[in-house]
C-alpha cells in the first residue's frame, strides 16, 4: 500500500466531513515485514469512533472493517476500494445535510 495515497485518501475523507479526523495505528509487525494496521475516523468534537478498518499495509487487503452507514465491507475487499466507499457515502452525506 503506497503511503502517500493512503494520507491523501483519509485527508480527503476529512475534507469532504470536516466533523471527522483520522488516526492510524500500528497493531502488529513482525521480522518478515507483515504489518497489520487499523485505521480509525473519530468525530473531531466528541471522539466518538465512526470506522474502524483493519489491513495488511504491504497488500492493502482489508480484514475487518466497518463505517457508519455500512454494514462491514465484503471480503475480500482492498483498502483504497474501501475508503473511496467512504468518501463516496460521506460527500453524498454531506450532500444531503447541505440540501435539506
Amino acid at each position: 500500500m503506497d503511503e502517500i495515497t493512503l494520507v491523501n485518501l483519509l485527508n480527503k475523507i476529512c475534507e469532504k466531513n470536516q466533523a471527522l479526523t483520522w488516526k492510524l495505528n500500528c497493531k502488529y509487525h513482525d521480522e518478515l515485514d507483515t504489518s497489520v494496521m487499523q485505521i480509525h475516523f473519530l468525530q473531531s468534537g466528541n471522539l466518538t469512533e465512526t470506522t474502524k478498518i483493519t489491513f495488511k499495509m504491504e497488500t492493502g487487503q482489508v480484514i475487518e472493517g466497518k463505517h457508519r452507514g455500512f454494514l462491514g465491507f465484503r471480503q475480500p475487499t482492498l483498502l483504497v476500494d474501501a475508503l473511496l466507499d467512504i468518501l463516496i457515502y460521506e460527500d453524498s452525506r454531506i450532500g444531503s445535510l447541505t440540501t435539506n
